[in-house]
């Protein structure tokens, strides 16, 4: 048992440390001018689109999009990344179709990204006001009260939701910030093709 135990505390050691990681990025992405590779290989255009989809809301495939997402979450969002779709035996213009899904996929979630930080940072300035103004009806009560009750009352409400404000500012708005530059990081990467259909 114990030389199991020992065994796992080995592994974690050699594989969660930042050298290990970083061959691992340099050996699977890394290109010499530090950009990034993905290949995505399309054997046939049945793997390419939703086929639920169609006319101008046709889509692709939900598992490419997965796909791209899988290998760019451990890369850095400073990595400019170039997606190599190596297909056979599909049209030029299906090619370019898919390039211009993927463009649009992308843009579509910087939007829905960027709604979702505006409503935050909104939230955020309004609970800082609602805090600021319990903090004076805190102390107004402080100053000419004795009422411990509302003294109690007001300064829990302050605190909780200055707290929240704060929660607000470091977690939600700083992961969605991340989150945005990492779809932006998806947004501009290059997309080429090597098709072997003449």
């Amino acid at each position: 048992m114990n030389d199991i135990k020992e065994e796992v505390k080995e592994k974690i050691k050699q594989y969660s440390n930042e050298e290990y990681f970083d061959g691992y990025i340099k050996n699977e992405f890394l290109t010499d001018n530090g950009k990034a590779d993905i290949f995505l290989k399309i054997t046939s255009k049945e793997e390419l689109f939703d086929s639920k989809t169609m006319g101008n809301q046709l889509d692709l495939n939900n598992g490419i999009y997965k796909f791209i997402d899988s290998k760019t979450s451990i890369l850095d969002n400073n990595i400019k990344i170039k997606l190599n779709i190596v297909s056979e035996n599909i049209k030029k213009k299906d090619l370019e179709k898919v390039k211009h899904l993927i463009s649009e996929h992308y843009a579509i979630e910087l939007y829905k990204a960027q709604k979702e930080y505006k409503k935050n940072n909104i939230k955020f300035i309004k609970l800082i006001i609602v805090g600021m103004l319990f903090l004076i009806f805190y102390a107004i009560i402080a100053l000419s009260s004795t009422s411990k009750f509302f003294i109690e009352v007001f300064g829990f409400l302050f605190s909780f939701t200055l707290w929240h404000a704060f929660e607000t500012l470091m977690n939600t708005l700083k992961d969605i910030k991340i989150k945005r530059e990492s779809i932006t990081q998806k947004l501009v990467m290059d997309i080429v093709f090597n098709n072997n259909e003449q």
